[in-house]
């Protein structure tokens, strides 16, 4: 069967467009953080919260480890280092409660209250300081700083109301013997205060940024994005197509 130079290029096109579109759906879907929560208008302010994929332990009294070590987890991402902000670690020492190491103290009138969202780009763990801590949040704090789940077991040292265990009792960060963990699937007090742990398992921590203002100028990936590349060069080859026969008659 004879086929035409346009149908056949016609083909072409829609070959190289299926082929991209098959070529962007076989590939392995990677999870990468958001930082830009949906719903938000220009001059919005809100927190992002994520998980540690590392560990470490908790035997330092200093809290400063802690943020450090959660500053470390969170500039491996590209997309969070772009945001300019200070983390913080959600853990308590006997001398630092994790709302004051984290300015999310509900009775500290010079802690901005703002929403707290997960590095998902959607969902929400607490409407302000006070929501975070009256022992449920609206979800769980399960997402790491990759954009990924997980994992599970969470180092705090800190009691459901955000404050540490009283000295003496046990559970703070750097204190001997056990100290407090969560879980980042519990949506109840689990998530801060579920039990003790020995300190000489290392575990993974809760990282949460400062005050962030949305802007809309934050970049956006268009949705289709493969699709919309086929169809640009299936276009691309008929204007050269078309052009040649031009050439060809004068």
């Amino acid at each position: 069967m004879k086929v035409h130079g346009s149908k056949m290029l016609s083909r072409l096109g829609l070959f190289a467009t299926l082929s991209l579109i098959v070529l962007g759906l076989s590939q392995p879907a990677h999870s990468s953080p958001i930082t830009t929560p949906t719903g938000l208008n220009a001059g919005d302010q809100y927190r992002l919260a994520f998980v540690t994929t590392g560990q470490r332990d908790p035997l330092s009294s200093n809290i400063a480890d802690y943020n450090a070590f959660v500053t470390a987890a969170a500039n491996t991402q590209a997309a969070l280092v772009a945001l300019g902000t200070m983390w913080t670690a959600i853990a308590s020492t006997n001398s630092v409660d994790a709302r004051d190491n984290t300015a999310t103290n509900p009775f500290n009138a010079a802690h901005t209250d703002v929403p707290i969202y997960l590095l998902d780009g959607a969902t929400k763990i607490a409407d302000n300081n006070a929501d975070l801590w009256d022992g449920s949040l609206d979800h769980a704090l399960s997402v790491n700083e990759t954009g990924g789940n997980g994992p599970l077991t969470v180092r705090t040292g800190t009691e459901a109301d955000g404050t540490a265990t009283p000295v003496g009792a046990g559970g703070a960060l750097g204190t001997a013997g056990s100290t407090l963990i969560g879980f980042s699937t519990a949506s109840g007090g689990d998530w801060i205060a579920a039990s003790t742990l020995s300190q000489t398992v290392t575990l993974h921590f809760y990282g949460l940024s400062d005050v962030l203002t949305f802007t809309d100028t934050t970049p956006v990936a268009a949705p289709g994005g493969i699709i919309i590349l086929g169809l640009g060069i299936a276009a691309l080859g008929r204007a050269r197509w078309r052009k040649g026969i031009r050439r060809k008659r004068i």
